[in-house]
């Protein structure tokens, strides 16, 4: 998945630093984002609705205020149960993020 400014209807980007993106995921009931890996750390919080999450061979429901992360590399999809709308936060490799 590529976040570029401006975004799509599903995908907009708020924030941009090198890098670095957060941007907000939106998705209808029963949209998804078909299994992906993500070059980046990833960290997604929802908003609001409901997604099913999978991850390898883990597969979690998340709803407003559950929220998950995954290392770079790992294989993973989002299907929306309900409409929703995420947080989405993609960091590059962790080596210029404050670890105070």
């Amino acid at each position: 998945m590529r976040i570029q400014e401006g975004g799509t209807d599903r995908l907009r980007a708020l924030f941009t630093c090198g890098a670095h993106r957060i941007a907000q995921l939106t998705l209808r009931a029963g949209e998804e984002l078909p299994e992906h890996r993500a070059p980046h750390h990833l960290f997604l919080c929802v908003w609001s609705g409901e997604l099913e999450w999978t991850a390898g061979d883990e597969r979690v429901r998340l709803k407003r205020g559950d929220y998950t992360s995954l290392p770079p590399g790992l294989s993973h999809a989002v299907r929306a149960l309900e409409d929703s709308t995420a947080l989405l936060v993609l960091f590059a490799d962790g080596s210029d993020v404050d670890k105070r």
